[in-house]
């Protein structure tokens, strides 16, 4: 058996819109990102972690769908 530990920093992104609240953590292996939307009472309204190409597919559809 092989036990591992790694310690990397960790950069988190907080945006804050009006009672909504963004976090973002970039994964360390740089393959992707860990998002969660909370709303004003802390609730979770969105939690997802992806890829950059998923979340890039994301941001394209939600492009398309507000302008639509």
């Amino acid at each position: 058996m092989k036990v591992e530990a790694m310690k990397t920093s960790t950069t988190e992104v907080f945006v804050q819109q009006d009672d909504t609240s963004f976090t973002v953590t970039p994964w360390s292996n740089f393959e992707g990102a860990s998002v969660i939307v909370t709303g004003k009472d802390l609730s979770v309204r969105m939690a997802c972690a992806m890829r950059w190409e998923e979340i890039d597919a994301l941001i394209v559809a939600l492009a398309a769908a507000r302008s639509a």
